[in-house]
Order: C-alpha cells, then sequence, then structure tokens
C-alpha cells in the first residue's frame, strides 16, 4: 500500500494558551469554532456575524457553494476523485491498545507475591499481576506485564478495547449510579491491598473507611451453572473472575463508617495476617481496625503534651507493620522525627496500656519516610534470651532501619532481656489473656549507625535476597556475599542506590554487630531520573509478570512514571549495574501533537513495530514504541500489545507544539514557544541542528518528503536542491531552512561544528496566526493554512505563491496533499473538510457531519479515503467517491489534536487533550471475512432447519430456530409442537422444553412471546408457551432473574386484552346456541329432521330445563315463555347460565323440546 501523505502540522494558537502569548486570535481552551470565531471577530467581525446569523444548515450549505462550480467538471473530478475496484476501501476500526492517564500522583502499591506456602502447581498464569494507583480521587488497576490501565475501582473499565469501536467511558451513564451512592462521592485519600490480593481498604476525604472486593463474588447462579462440588471446584471458578480480567467497578462489600480522625488520612497499612489494618492521619493519631468486627480496637496518640497546640508537626508520615502474621508490632514515623514502637500483644488485657508505645525514637531530625526490620537470620541476634522468650514474642532480626528528609540512614539494635525485677509479694492469680503471657522481655532500640546520604530520602527499602543479583564467581562474592544486608534508597537527587552491611561476630560488641552501610550500586548520570526533574518519590519491589524471571525494582518519580530496574553482573566481571527493563507513563498531560516514525530496514512493512514521538504540552517530547509481551512463554495466544517510552528529546525551553518526522526515519523536527525549531537524530536521541530567526512562538514545521534529498550536501544543499524543514510562526511568516545533508549532521550530533541553521527564504504568508504547514510528496509545494480562513500554495524554490484555496468559513486547522493525485484536504473550525484540485485551486468535494470544528485529517488508501479529527472527540472515516462517513469512532473526551497514520497504512494513532493516546487497526478484512463465514454458517443451519421441520423433527429444529435468533421459523415449530399436543389435550412436550432452557433461552423466548401476543392470530401460542413457562419454573426463580419480570409486565397488557376478547366472543356462541336451539318449535309435529340436527350439534354446554327456565351454559339471560308453563307466568325468564347440568337434565329438555 502506498505512503499517506506527509503530516499536518499543529497552529501557533494550540492549547494550553499563555498568557504571554494572548495575541489576535489565538484562543485554544474554548472549541474550534469559538477559536476561530474569536480570533476573526477581530478583523472580519461583518463576516462573522453574518454567518453566525444563519440557520446552521445554511451555513454549510454556503460552505460547500464553491463546489458547485467545478462539480460539473467530470475531467477534474475524476482527476482524483476515481477508486481503484481492486482496492479494498476501509469500512471500520478497532482500537488495538490505548495509553490513558493511569497515576496521577499519590499512593502506588503492587500486587503481593505468593506465599511461600502456596501450591507450586499454580501455573503462572493465574498468578495475578497488577499495580494499584491513585488516579485522581479514585484508584487505577494496571495490568503489571504491560502497564495498561484496565479499569478504576468506582467506575470499572474505562475502555473497552479492540472489539468496540465506541468503547470510551462516558461519565453521564454513570450520573444516576453516583446520586445512588452519595458515599462514595468523595475522593479517595489513602487505601491498602490485603495480602489475599482481593480486598482494597480505601479512606475518603469524608473520612470514610469502606472495604471494596477487587474480584467478583463467588456467589454462582445455581440456574445458571452446576453446583460447586468441592473447594477445589471453587477455587477454580474464581480464577476465572481474577482481578485482571474483570472491567466491572469493585464491590463494597463493608462500610466501616467514620474514621474518626479530624483531618485527612494519608496512610493505610495493612497486617501480614490480613485481619488487622491501620489508618495514620495529619493530626497525629493512628488507628488499629479489626476487619472481622469492622471496628476500631486501638488508637494511638502521639505522646507528646504540644499535640494540641500544633497537630501539623506531629502528622504521620509513615506506617510500618513487621511482617511476622504471629505478631502485632507496627512502627509509626511522624512529622516531627519522632518514631514510636508499638507492640500490641503486650498488655493486650489492657486497651489503654496496650496503646502505649514501647520506646520513642528522636534522633532524626526532619520527617521519617520510612522504616524497616532486618529479616535476616543471624542479624542482631541476642543469645542472652531464653528460647522460650524468643519463641513467644521477637522484634524482628536483632536490626531496624530508618531514613527521613534529613537526608540520614540510621541503624538501631534492638534488644530483648528478660526481665530481672524481684518478685511481688504473692496474690490471688487473675486471669491473662493469650496474648498477653506475662511480658518477660525488656525491649530496647539504640542507635547504633548513621550514613549520611546528602539527599532528601523519600523511599527506603530492605532488599531480600530474592531481589538481589546471585554471585556466581569469588570475585562477584567479595562483592556481595550472601549475608549482607542490602538496602536500596532514592530521594529529591533523582537517583536509585543499592547500600550493603556486612554482619560481624555475634559475641562481638554491638558496634561490631553491623557495619557500616557502604555504597554498593547507583544509577548513571544519563539513567537518573535528575533532580532537576523533580527526583523519585518511592521505590517498590515487584514481580511484574511471568516473563521476568527475577523481581523488579521500581522507581516513581515526581512526573508520575514507574522505571523498572534490574540489577544485575556485567558478564564476568566483579561489578553491578542497574539495567532499565522498561517505563510506565502515568500520565502524559495534554497531547498537542504526535508524528509515527517511519521504520529503518526490513520491518517497515511490519504493522507490529512502531515508534512516535509526542509532543506532551511541555517542553520535551517523548518517544513510545508499540511493543509486544506475552502473559506466559508457552502460550503465544496471549499476547499483550502497549505503548512503552523509548526516550526523550529534551532540549526545548518552553511547549512543543508541533513535531514532524523525516521520510527516511533518522529526524524529527520540533517548534516550540522558545520560537526555535531543533532537529533531533532519532538513533542517538540528540539534537543535531537549531532554527532561530523567528519573533514569535512556532506553531508547524514540515520537513522535506524526498528521502534521497537527506544525503545531499554542500552548495547543492544550499541552493535548495537538498533536503529542507519548513517553519510557520505566530509572527506570521513563512521560513524555509535548507540542511546540510546526513553526513555533516551526524557529525554535528558529536559536538563538532556550529549547529545553526540559516534561513534561506522568508516571506510574510498569512494575514493571521498560520496554524498548519506541510510540504507534498514530490517537494515541489507547500501548502500553509491560517486563521484568515485561507489556504495558500507556494513553491519552495522561490516561495512564490502558486494559488490560494477559499471557501472556508473559519480558520483552517490542517492541510494535506494527497499522496498520488495533485489533491489538497482541508480540515477547518467551520466543522467542514474540503477536497480540491491543485491545477485550478477549486473545491472538488466537502464533508460534513463533525459536531464541532475539524482539527486533523489524513489521506488512507493511496487517497481514495479520508480519516477526520475533531473538537468532538471523533474520528470519521470518508469515501472520496461517494461522500460516505463510513465509520465514526468514539475515540476520545476531548479535542483530538493529534492524528497520524503509519507508512504502511496498517497502524491508526490519535492523541488528545484527554491525555490519552490511542492506537488503531484496520478490521476491514477481518469483519468481512466473520460476516462471510457467519453467512456460510448461516446458510448450513438454514439447511438443517428446513431438514429438521419435513422430517417432523420439532425438538432439533427449535434448538436450531432459537441458535439462528429466527423468530417465525420458532413460533412455527412451537405451533407445531402445540397442535401436537392439542390431540392429547395436554402441553407436555411444550413444559418439557421448558424445563431445560437456560436463562438466556428464557428470556430469548419470551421476547419473542411478547412481540407475537401483539396480534389475535399469534396470541393463542404465546399464551401457552407463557403457560408452560410459569407452570415449569417456580415463580420465585423468575422473579429472581435480571429483565424477566419487565418482559413478563410486557405480556400481560395484551393478554388481558385478548382474554376479554375472547370472553365476549364466548358470551355471543351462548346466544347463538340458544337461538338455534329455539328454532326448533318451528317444525311442528314432525322434530325428526331437527333431532338429527340436534344430536350432530356441539354445545359448549348441553341445554338442559330448570325450574321453568331453559339454561344453555352461559351467562346470558334472556326472557321468554314456555310452552308448559304458559298460563302460569306471562314473563318466564329464559337464562344462559353457567348452572351445573347432568344428563337426566338434558333429557327432560330435550323431552320438552320435542312437545313443543
Amino acid at each position: 500500500m502506498p505512503s499517506p501523505a506527509p503530516k499536518k502540522r499543529r497552529g501557533g494558537d494550540d492549547p494550553p494558551p499563555s498568557s504571554s502569548d494572548s495575541e489576535e486570535g489565538t484562543t485554544s481552551s474554548s472549541s474550534p469554532s469559538n477559536e476561530s470565531g474569536t480570533s476573526e471577530s477581530s478583523s472580519s467581525g461583518d463576516d462573522e456575524s453574518e454567518n453566525d446569523g444563519l440557520p446552521e444548515q445554511e451555513q454549510m450549505k454556503d460552505v460547500g457553494g464553491d463546489e458547485d462550480s467545478s462539480s460539473g467538471s467530470v475531467s477534474e473530478e475524476d482527476e482524483g476523485v476515481e477508486t481503484n475496484e481492486s482496492t479494498t476501501i476501509s469500512k471500520s476500526w478497532a482500537a488495538l491498545t490505548t495509553h490513558s492517564p493511569c497515576y496521577t500522583g499519590g499512593s502506588v502499591i503492587f500486587s503481593h507475591p505468593p506465599s511461600p506456602s502456596s501450591s507450586p502447581s499454580t501455573s503462572a498464569h493465574e498468578q495475578q499481576h497488577f499495580i494499584l494507583a491513585q488516579r485522581g480521587g479514585d484508584v487505577a488497576v494496571i495490568e503489571a506485564s504491560t502497564g495498561l490501565l484496565l479499569r478504576t475501582v468506582r467506575k470499572g473499565r474505562l475502555f473497552q478495547g479492540a472489539n468496540d469501536l465506541s468503547g470510551d467511558y462516558d461519565e453521564n451513564e454513570d450520573a444516576a449510579d453516583d446520586e445512588d451512592d452519595m458515599l462514595d462521592a468523595d475522593d479517595i485519600t489513602a487505601f491498602a491491598l490485603s495480602p489475599n490480593n482481593i480486598d482494597l481498604v480505601a479512606v475518603t476525604r469524608g473520612h470514610l473507611v469502606q472495604k471494596y472486593s477487587l474480584n467478583r463474588s463467588a456467589v454462582i447462579d445455581a440456574e445458571d451453572k452446576p453446583a460447586i462440588k468441592s473447594t477445589d471446584e471453587k477455587e477454580d471458578r474464581a480464577n476465572h473472575q481474577s482481578v485482571t480480567s474483570i472491567s466491572d467497578p469493585a464491590k463494597i462489600t463493608f462500610t466501616f463508617g467514620k474514621s474518626g480522625h479530624r483531618l485527612p488520612v494519608t496512610h493505610v497499612a495493612f497486617h501480614p495476617s490480613g485481619v488487622f489494618f491501620a489508618t495514620g492521619s495529619v493530626d497525629g493519631l493512628v488507628k488499629i481496625w479489626d476487619v472481622r468486627s469492622g471496628y476500631a480496637t486501638h488508637a494511638l496518640h502521639p505522646t507528646s503534651s504540644e499535640v494540641s497546640g500544633n497537630r501539623g508537626r506531629y502528622a504521620v508520615t509513615c506506617v510500618e507493620w513487621r511482617q511476622s502474621a504471629s505478631s502485632l508490632i507496627l512502627a509509626i514515623g511522624r512529622e516531627d522525627g519522632s518514631i514510636s514502637i508499638h507492640d500490641l500483644l503486650l498488655n493486650a488485657h489492657d486497651t489503654k496500656k496496650a496503646s502505649m508505645p514501647l520506646t520513642v525514637l528522636r534522633d532524626h531530625m526532619s520527617a521519617v519516610t520510612c522504616v524497616a526490620w532486618s529479616t535476616e537470620a543471624g542479624v542482631g541476634f541476642n543469645p542472652t534470651v531464653s528460647d522460650a522468650a524468643r519463641g513467644s514474642r521477637r522484634h524482628g532480626g536483632g536490626v531496624f532501619f530508618s531514613s527521613g528528609r534529613d537526608s540520614v540512614v540510621n541503624t538501631w539494635l534492638i534488644s530483648e532481656e528478660e526481665s530481672r525485677e524481684p518478685e511481688p509479694p504473692k496474690k490471688k492469680k487473675k486471669k491473662t489473656s493469650k496474648g498477653d503471657r506475662g511480658s518477660p522481655l525488656s525491649i530496647s532500640y539504640r542507635r547504633i549507625r548513621t550514613l549520611p546520604v546528602y539527599e532528601q530520602v523519600e523511599s527506603m527499602l530492605l532488599l531480600p535476597r530474592r531481589f538481589r543479583p546471585t554471585p556466581d564467581t569469588k570475585a562477584q562474592n567479595k562483592v556481595l556475599d550472601r549475608k549482607d544486608v542490602v538496602l536500596a534508597t532514592c530521594g529529591t537527587k533523582g537517583v536509585v542506590r543499592l547500600w550493603k552491611a556486612t554482619p560481624g561476630d555475634k559475641d562481638s560488641g554491638a558496634q561490631q554487630i553491623l557495619s557500616d552501610l557502604t555504597p554498593l550500586l547507583s544509577e548513571t548520570e544519563g539513567d537518573a531520573f535528575g533532580e532537576e526533574n523533580g527526583g523519585y518519590t518511592s521505590l517498590h519491589l515487584a514481580n511484574v509478570s511471568t516473563t521476568h524471571k527475577s523481581p523488579l525494582l521500581v522507581a516513581v518519580d515526581a512526573e508520575h512514571n514507574m522505571t523498572f530496574l534490574h540489577a544485575q553482573w556485567e558478564s564476568a566481571d566483579a561489578k553491578l549495574e542497574f539495567t532499565k527493563s522498561r517505563t510506565i507513563v502515568g500520565h502524559n498531560g495534554e497531547i498537542l501533537d504526535l508524528s509515527v516514525i517511519p521504520s529503518v530496514g526490513p520491518s517497515e512493512q511490519e504493522n507490529d513495530h512502531h515508534t512516535i514521538a509526542i509532543a506532551t504540552n511541555s517542553s520535551q517530547v517523548r518517544l513510545f514504541g508499540l511493543e509486544h509481551t506475552k502473559e506466559d512463554e508457552e502460550d503465544d495466544s496471549k499476547v499483550h500489545t502497549a505503548l512503552s517510552p523509548r526516550g526523550l528529546l529534551d532540549g526545548h525551553t518552553a511547549i512543543v507544539l508541533s513535531i514532524d518526522t523525516s521520510p527516511c526515519g533518522r529526524f524529527v523536527a520540533t517548534g516550540s514557544k522558545d520560537r526555535t525549531m531543533r532537529l533531533w537524530e532519532v538513533a542517538t536521541q540528540k539534537c543535531v541542528a537549531v532554527a532561530t530567526g523567528h519573533t514569535e512562538a512556532l506553531g508547524s514545521v514540515a520537513l522535506s518528503r524526498k528521502v534521497g534529498c537527506y544525503d545531499v550536501g554542500g552548495k547543492v544543499a544550499e541552493s535548495g536542491a537538498g533536503a529542507f524543514v519548513v517553519t510557520a510562526s505566530k509572527d506570521r511568516t513563512l521560513k524555509i531552512w535548507p540542511l546540510p545533508g546526513s553526513a555533516v549532521l551526524s557529525q554535528w550530533s558529536e559536538g563538532k561544528g556550529d549547529n545553526s541553521l540559516r534561513a534561506r527564504l522568508s516571506a510574510r504568508a498569512h494575514e493571521k496566526d498560520i496554524n498548519i504547514v506541510t510540504v507534498a510528496p514530490n517537494d515541489a509545494l507547500v501548502a500553509t493554512g491560517s486563521q484568515d480562513k485561507q489556504v495558500k500554495l507556494w513553491r519552495p524554490a522561490d516561495l512564490a505563491l502558486h494559488g490560494s484555496l477559499k471557501g472556508h468559513k473559519r480558520g483552517v486547522w490542517d492541510v494535506q496533499f494527497a499522496p498520488h493525485d495533485r489533491l489538497v484536504a482541508t480540515a477547518s473550525g467551520d466543522r467542514t473538510i474540503k477536497l480540491w484540485s491543485m491545477s485550478d485551486c477549486k473545491c472538488l468535494r466537502t464533508f460534513q457531519g463533525h459536531m464541532q470544528g475539524v482539527l486533523r485529517v489524513r489521506f488512507l488508501n493511496g487517497g481514495l479515503q479520508l480519516i477526520s479529527s475533531g473538537s468532538d472527540g471523533l474520528l470519521k472515516l470518508w469515501t472520496i467517491k461517494n461522500n460516505e462517513c463510513e465509520s465514526t469512532i468514539d475515540a476520545h473526551d476531548d479535542k483530538v489534536w493529534a492524528l497520524d497514520i503509519s507508512p504502511c497504512g496498517g497502524a491508526l494513532f490519535s492523541g488528545g487533550a484527554d491525555s490519552k493516546i490511542a492506537v488503531w487497526r484496520d478490521t476491514t478484512k477481518e469483519r468481512e471475512d466473520a460476516a462471510r463465514d457467519a453467512e456460510e454458517q448461516n446458510i448450513l443451519m438454514e439447511q438443517r432447519l428446513s431438514n429438521h421441520l419435513r422430517h417432523k423433527q420439532y425438538e432439533q429444529a427449535l434448538e436450531l430456530a432459537l441458535e439462528l435468533e429466527k423468530p417465525n421459523q420458532v413460533l412455527k415449530v412451537l405451533t407445531e409442537i402445540v397442535e401436537k399436543d392439542a390431540k392429547r389435550n395436554e402441553i407436555v412436550t411444550l413444559r418439557k422444553h421448558a424445563a431445560s432452557w437456560s436463562v438466556d433461552v428464557l428470556k430469548q423466548i419470551l421476547r419473542y412471546c411478547r412481540e407475537w401476543n401483539t396480534r389475535a392470530r399469534n396470541s393463542h401460542i404465546a399464551m401457552l408457551v407463557v403457560k408452560a413457562v410459569v407452570t415449569t419454573v417456580p415463580a420465585v426463580k423468575l422473579a429472581s432473574y435480571e429483565g424477566l419480570p419487565e418482559i413478563m409486565a410486557g405480556i400481560l397488557p395484551y393478554a388481558e386484552r385478548h382474554f376479554e376478547r375472547l370472553d365476549k366472543m364466548v358470551g355471543n356462541s351462548y346466544l347463538l346456541d340458544y337461538t338455534l336451539f329455539s328454532m326448533g318449535s318451528l317444525h311442528g309435529s314432525n322434530t325428526d329432521s331437527y333431532n338429527e340436527w340436534l344430536e350432530k350439534s356441539k354445545y359448549l354446554l348441553p341445554p338442559s330445563e330448570a325450574e321453568g327456565r331453559i339454561q344453555v351454559g352461559g351467562s346470558l339471560i334472556v326472557h321468554g315463555k314456555t310452552t308448559e308453563e304458559t298460563d302460569e307466568s306471562e314473563d318466564e325468564v329464559l337464562t344462559i347460565g353457567t348452572a351445573e347440568s347432568d344428563d337426566g337434565d338434558d333429557e327432560s329438555s330435550s323431552g320438552s323440546s320435542s312437545e313443543e
């Protein structure tokens, strides 16, 4: 497939606007229509007011008025509009992957690794690896192996993925749910994940404590699925509803109520047992909660008496449990630098005493950020403690670490000694709780080491052995011994460091138990995040997927990125290094522009490997790559596609507004608000050239499109025969900058020579801001679009004006050249896309459909189609030949500023003001193949259905008709079944079927019955089916099925109407019977023929005579006289009632008639 046209660029007034850039016609926070209207009103208010006064449809007609004169010219239109029948027209695109904001700052929690006691037979793909991160006032669930945002705790899945073209989350759809649950409306300020990786405890800004379940309830509908017979089967079913496979919001399983804190809760920590959790607040209070009872068991206050006067000084900065399920030891760090150590098992019978700290450590001079107990065997072992006491209660392995913003890491020795106090006089023994056990130990913490780190430590981790590189040689063993204690720290300088300490002799003094912490490994200057960017905020240990054979160290930085680091040995050398595995970008900000970088080499035609450059409302340009990762190495079907960062282009001093890439894939040009254009080499990610000369921000840049020109250098390049860059600025000028050739640019990247570019030509192009500049595929023309509603074509050789395209009613946001034909497509704020002929500058086609301004347009399928994006957040696919919109993709929640297509045409990239990047793939062929296969299968099944009906195999025919969703065939089959049962005056077969129908089939058939019941001739079958259902399935069960009561309610009104009609018909039939019966008296004495007719007649109820009245089995009363009682009563009443009759009555009635 031919390459698409070169990429368009954004204008100088792209969002977000700056106060210093508030020039005439420059606004971006409103819709494009308003933007254009605002800018145009300054100089052409009469035009705007004239257009705004017209109805919307008339304005659209005026916009397309220019093509009327040109559409009659067949030769011009056929020049680029005629399609090639052999080319498949694209009709559908599906999301391949999306990169949505998943982390906006705050807490980050990784799923807990499987416990050592878990079964080794558990398959790798059943292990859940996910990340919980704060996303605004919600909590995002992120897939750890790919970095994809799966869902949020409160709203569920935000993007449905590849099978839904309109898969964006609509906040309006959940408005009713939010109103129903006002308790869930406040932002979540702190949360913690239970060790079972299922329960999540969250505290809101309104101090409400709630427990969520991250997977679906284990309750299985007994009617839909077979009963669970064993615990293993229950666990297997639970695996199918894992945290990472659910798209629904998390369910609130329990509400603890108000937290009792007076200020916001900032920390929540679960005990390793999952039974208790702690909440810490800015007011300095820490509360312990029991998950089982739902109540707070302890309140741990700061020990100072000055708390009430200066509460903020004692704000909780860290809460950490000792990682042992058999103890309840808790450390609380506060803003004043103190650390309170609590053992809740001491004095368990007395809550007040148990809430008092064992000791308070006050050696830090600033806020304490992290604490950790050493779990390494042999460190800090105290042989004076008896085995009984040690078995009952031990504080870790004897060493405790703490770090703070005072730039130090302290090492504390834990001493546990048996109490030697004299025994008091014997008294009557009191019952003690199981957790008290007499408290035979005296526990103390003593600082033995202080390590100056020379940066504010924001996070510290104690690395278990499985997180360390394993030494294989003696030299490596000298660097890192198995017994060494390893710490990882990070802070404001943005460098991850590893420290080690070697355990000493157990019999030595306290100072010799553990050596000083010495540097083991640190990030290099090039790999570190850096202090100028804000540094790191936290460190985590994580097993992210089964593809990683060893766990990783994850560093979270101030720009909300999560970097995965792996410490490993450099080949056989005794030297460690950090290897960056990948990075999850938590938040990009507003996407202003993006461009696909063509691949260099044989992978150019592959859709699996793409690199894109993205301008993200910052001075940096981010490079992302489309990568595929396997969830399981042995299962190729479970492959995830995700965008992963591949680097940064850092050099501008202001926001980057526009990006363009060279067709050879070696260079990227960027334009910024700092009034410069920079040229970058993709391979080295270095700036190779800088162009200065504009007096205002550069709104758009474009590189020449001929691949071979980039190797041209020397005077030939300076004369304009080589590659060049075109820049357009808010100063309304257009400049052309020749490039010196790839050889010279490579030297410039190494720092050799002056890398400044000089403008060869410059011209004032428009009267208003220039929004876009683009270059034709053959470099013969340059097109510019402006807020003055015009598109101008220029010859790059001398910047002479080739022609102007006039016809838009608002500013032009994008211009694109067709890849092969002499056509130009333009997108405007007037909500239209126009197709122009370059030969005579006339409009050939106008495409209308966007609800707001159109911001971007691209050619597809060699110029046969267009795809556009607008301020309404929609992407639209157009076919040029018939002017029809083939598909509308609801891709974004805000303006779609960025749009580009891969060189092979198989992937589409879009980015918008909602910070979302979406990757789309063409699914037209797949859908056509699927439709063709479905049609073939449908024909086969219809033939089978016909065969079953012909052979009167109604049971098989009913199943096929339901599967094919053919109501008429289902009605025909059910009619045959009913007629078959009518011979036995029963509906046995129908009831048999109803008993075997699943819930979905029941709903399907009852929906059909609801439709059939609207017509009198089908109501009989519908009512018999309903009767079979309600007499076979219990009413309680039917009422419990979702949606079924509503269907039954829809059947009821027509059913009542039909019964009224039948009841009236039956009543009328009784009168007919009576009339026919009374006609027997007209025969006189000759009653033979009448009796013969009477024997052959079938009355609804046989006539009878009782108490002088003739009864013919109805409810209608008819007045009349009998022949025998005429003299007794002149007004004898003959009734058609419901009185019971017997054979004797029938005979007497017949005899009476004969006598008459």
